[in-house]
């Protein structure tokens, strides 16, 4: 495995309950049907991962999305941008984060 200087997303969601992030998690998971994501790994999108972060009293979630480069994830914004239309029975706050991967093992 070579190193490589992926583009990548990340984000911190925090949810005042488990209501909130059990209807998060159920829409994630709808949103990313195989159509989709045929779409994004065709348009560089390479991974996408999401953790339950370990915490008793707050219920947050960190995801990661992992693209071939920086015009990957423009491109494949075209789709992610779309999930305001069906995210919107849930309460979030969200934290992004990007940039470019200078060193993995």
């Amino acid at each position: 495995f070579m190193d490589n200087n992926n583009y990548l997303s990340s984000a911190i969601v925090t949810f005042p309950s488990e209501g909130d992030y059990k209807l998060w998690s159920e829409k994630f998971a709808l949103f990313n049907t195989d159509k989709a994501k045929a779409f994004l790994k065709q348009s560089g999108q390479v991974n996408v991962s999401c953790v339950r972060i370990t915490d008793e009293n707050i219920v947050k979630v960190m995801i990661f999305w992992e693209y071939e480069d920086e015009e990957a994830f423009m491109q494949c914004q075209k789709l992610w941008s779309k999930w305001g239309d069906i995210a919107q029975e849930f309460v979030s706050k969200i934290v992004f984060n990007r940039g470019t991967k200078f060193y993995s093992w």
